[in-house]
């Protein structure tokens, strides 16, 4: 879960990540519903999943009769300003990428007394944390299909300004259940904007996936996403994170270091190509990490590509 860490000594962070610093947002016109109640037009149904802030549930549109899904935050743990800005800020960045096939769908914003409610298309196939947990790891062929996807999504909010900074299994869910086509990127909510050149300070995001520039405290950019790329895709084909630890300061130890290493099981089963791939994305140095367009060019995602409609 992304939070407030203890991060590695000799990194330069304090005992805590420092709080996300956003502009002030108001709500747009698009953005905000102003037709019903929440309550007259939705029923909220069982929990999906929860994070810092909100909980989503699934939720049935009594209008157009559609289950759909909504996250729920509570006004209640928004202590600080920067908390409702980040709200915001999320909902203003969904609005900004809406219409792209991999992004999910965000349908109507609902503010009452206690709650902001943000509704969202329901993704039936859940997220791919909880599918990797059944299948343990994809084939190649399954692995380039999503992992395809998930660069040219990331690729799309790089080009719209838009920096994820929780790149993870968990924010990626499938469409409908037993296909990898289409995924769908989600929760914005640690996400932010960025300028060409710009160097981001907040650490922030998920131990296991976070990029080591981004705890050193030298400042990141948007190259910290691909980062978090190359680590979905390492999970993808072995199965486990690249690095690991059994406690969370380990794990932050052990992403700073940075050692990757392929163990023969299940390694040597897969393909050098995609080692060398995997290799190339977790470069330490952001400045030699592959792009975006880099990774598509390479050789193993380009196999079986006329093979996908």
């Amino acid at each position: 879960m992304a939070g407030s860490l203890s991060p590695p000594a000799g990194c330069g962070i304090g005992r805590c990540w420092e709080g996300i610093k956003t502009c002030a947002l108001g709500w747009s016109n698009s953005s905000k519903s102003t037709l019903t109640s929440f309550e007259d037009r939705y029923k909220l149904g069982k929990e999906l999943g929860s994070g810092n802030y909100g909980v989503v549930r699934e939720c049935y549109d009594k209008k157009n009769k559609q289950t759909c899904a909504c996250k729920s935050i509570a006004k209640e743990r928004l202590v600080k300003q920067d908390d409702i800005r980040n709200v915001k800020l999320e909902v203003d960045i969904m609005k900004t990428l809406s219409g792209h096939s991999n992004i999910v769908n965000l349908k109507e914003v609902y503010e009452d007394a206690n709650s902001f409610h943000l509704v969202m298309e329901l993704c039936a196939g859940g997220d791919l944390y909880n599918h990797m947990q059944k299948s343990k790891r994809l084939s190649e062929f399954n692995a380039r299909l999503l992992f395809r996807q998930l660069v040219l999504v990331v690729a799309y909010c790089h080009e719209n300004g838009v920096v994820h900074r929780d790149l993870k299994p968990g924010n990626i869910l499938l469409e409908t259940k037993g296909s990898y086509l289409p995924i769908k990127l989600t929760d914005f909510g640690i996400a932010t904007y960025f300028q060409p050149g710009e160097t981001l300070q907040q650490r922030t995001g998920t131990p296991h996936y976070v990029a080591p520039e981004v705890l050193t405290g030298k400042g990141y950019n948007q190259t910290a996403d691909i980062w978090s790329a190359g680590v979905i895709l390492y999970f993808l084909l072995g199965g486990k994170v690249p690095f690991s630890g059994p406690t969370e300061l380990r794990i932050l130890h052990a992403v700073v270091a940075a050692q990757l290493r392929f163990p023969s099981d299940p390694w040597e089963q897969i393909s050098a190509s995609s080692k060398d791939l995997i290799s190339k994305i977790l470069c330490l140095d952001p400045a030699k990490r592959l792009t975006a367009q880099q990774i598509l060019d390479h050789s193993w995602m380009t196999q079986d590509i006329n093979l996908v409609v």
